[in-house]
């Protein structure tokens, strides 16, 4: 028990004697009046350690729940470390050209599994990649690909191929940011299918025939017909030449998504595809998931990464972030 005396508070504050007691058992998350304040037990002992089935971490930003019958999930190691940023950090610096590293770093920073993870202490290397180079203009979507990837390759155990489904099981970055995806192809004669997974980190859309997010998902996963020149589809069963529908769906929705929309013209790489494409806070990814029975497919916008400029070549990138309190900030380089 500890005593706080306000004997010496200044004139106008109500003098109170306030007495603290060890708490008899552990309490779970408390929110307390309004203004997104909340009180929130931070690595919970035996005796307040969430129960199986229940949620363990906060699921603000685009963090989900584990996939049906996915014994992986978030990885276990991330349950124990649960982690709260309900305040916004500070701005980075750039150092000549490094807004697309600050803003890349910034979004991860609020993704909470991952953030949890750097903070548990599990990695405490100081690692720089000897691509990176000061000064010189980048793609942020380039360096988040190769960021991600990098790391998947250094979360595997020795002897495990990095392409392998093992190392997709074990990854921390895929079972954090990974999914898969199920290309099919339907023979329109004995109606036959067959299909191929692809793991993915993100999903990068095309836009040109799209004004919204949703609409450029459903451009994504639409059927394409096979019936001529080299998309002419051999049928397994027919045993010749057929008309086919191929279409591509979400066949594992990761735990975080990452949306990629790609303003890179197809006429000229250098044309930047300047258009406005809506998106709310909230995404449904279920009409775009090949199985969706009985499961939650709703992600919560937490980081929006956007680069300005006419040109692929040149601009700016920034960012905006929401904090667990629910606000939103703008982080432009060393500008919060």
């Amino acid at each position: 028990m500890a005593g706080v005396s306000m004997a010496a508070a200044p004139e106008g504050v109500l003098h109170r004697r306030i007495e603290f007691h060890l708490a008899r058992r552990p309490h779970g998350s408390v929110a307390v009046g309004g203004g997104g304040f909340r009180m929130e037990t931070l690595n919970p002992d035996a005796a307040g350690k969430v129960g199986p089935g229940e949620a363990v971490g906060s699921s603000e930003g685009d963090a989900r729940r584990p996939e049906k019958g996915d014994s992986g999930g978030i990885d276990p190691e991330l349950s124990v470390a649960r982690i709260y940023l309900g305040r916004i950090g500070a701005g980075l610096e750039n150092l000549g050209n490094t807004c697309y590293l600050n803003s890349v770093l910034q979004c991860l920073t609020y993704t909470e599994p991952f953030a949890a993870y750097l903070q548990s202490g599990k990695h405490t290397s100081s690692c720089i990649s000897r691509t990176f180079r000061n000064s010189r203009q980048e793609d942020a979507h380039e360096l988040m690909v190769n960021l991600l990837e990098s790391m998947h390759k250094c979360c595997l155990p020795s002897g495990v191929s990095t392409e392998s489904q093992s190392a997709y099981d074990k990854s921390l970055v895929h079972k954090i940011f990974g999914g898969r995806l199920r290309s099919q192809v339907k023979c329109t004669r004995c109606l036959h299918c067959s299909n191929k997974f692809d793991p993915f980190l993100d999903l990068s859309l095309e836009i040109a025939k799209a004004t919204t997010l949703v609409r450029a998902l459903e451009n994504f996963t639409e059927d394409e017909l096979l019936d001529e020149g080299q998309k002419e589809y051999e049928c397994e069963r027919c045993r010749q030449k057929v008309v086919a529908k191929k279409r591509l769906t979400i066949d594992k929705a990761p735990n975080v998504l990452t949306i990629h929309l790609k303003r890179f013209s197809p006429f000229n790489p250098r044309e930047k595809i300047d258009k406005k494409v809506d998106f709310q806070s909230i995404l449904d990814l279920k009409p775009f998931v090949s199985d969706s029975k009985g499961t939650d497919f709703k992600y919560s916008l937490y980081g929006v990464l956007v680069h300005t400029g006419w040109s692929t070549q040149s601009g700016h990138y920034y960012c905006y972030v929401r904090t667990s309190s629910g606000m939103w900030h703008n982080l432009d380089d060393k500008e919060v």
